[in-house]
């Protein structure tokens, strides 16, 4: 959608909502605690670029900014 609109893409990484949510919580059966972050990284200029390069540096980006406990496996 960005692209077609020649639009910047602006990646965010959360980090620690696991903390904050966990995964086997399907509804909150108690109030959620602790403190997660969200990291706001440069705009990636989508114009020029393939959908799969935008992708691609995007996903580069948001995994940047991830601790390496939350980065996927290689």
């Amino acid at each position: 959608m960005a692209q077609k609109g020649g639009a910047p893409v602006i990646p965010l990484s959360i980090v620690g909502a696991s903390n904050v949510m966990p995964s086997h919580w399907m509804f909150p059966y108690q109030p959620a605690s602790g403190v997660c972050k969200v990291v706001v990284h440069a705009p990636v200029e989508s114009t020029e670029k393939t959908e799969d390069e935008l992708n691609r540096e995007v996903r580069e980006r948001i995994i940047e900014g991830l601790p390496e406990e939350q980065r996927p496996l290689e």
